[in-house]
């Protein structure tokens, strides 16, 4: 990642007056065949070290809780992996998988995992025959996007 992260610096006038940033090289690829790469500021221009420092440290905290919230992923993935979620099977037996997980993120991958047309027939399922008011179908119908046919 360090050849990832550019200290990026703006010469003022006078010392005063300038400013440094930090900036990550990131590269997309769409799938198809594009690619884009370049660079975006992950940290604003700063007038001074303490700023700086402070965005730093904010950018780090961030880190951490995301570091955090992966770990119960990862200790989840024995509950993933012997939780077989096919897509061969109706949308009540993937809806009775599911409703087993009991932790918020990992139901949310196991069901956006699906394809956008399952995704559909077992938020239909669940909507039509489940109490959506206690258990795991509320947290599903609290975080289920209509639109997108996506948990989040």
């Amino acid at each position: 990642m360090k050849d990832k992260l550019k200290l990026e610096i703006e010469k003022g006038v006078d010392e005063k007056n300038s400013k440094v940033g930090v900036s990550v090289n990131i590269d997309i690829a769409n799938g198809e065949g594009s690619n884009l790469s370049g660079s975006v500021l992950l940290i604003p221009k700063c007038s001074s070290y303490k700023i700086l420092q402070e965005e730093v440290s904010r950018i780090k905290e961030e880190l951490d809780t995301l570091l955090d919230r992966s770990k119960g992923l990862f200790e989840g993935e024995a509950e993933k992996e012997g939780l077989d979620v096919n897509e061969d099977k109706s949308a009540k037996e993937i809806w009775d998988i599911l409703s087993m997980i009991k932790d918020p993120e990992i139901l949310l991958v196991k069901f956006n995992s699906l394809s956008h047309q399952k995704r559909f027939e077992v938020a239909d399922y669940i909507f039509t025959n489940c109490n959506i008011f206690s258990g795991v179908a509320s947290v599903f119908s609290t975080r289920y996007n209509s639109e997108e046919g996506l948990l989040e």
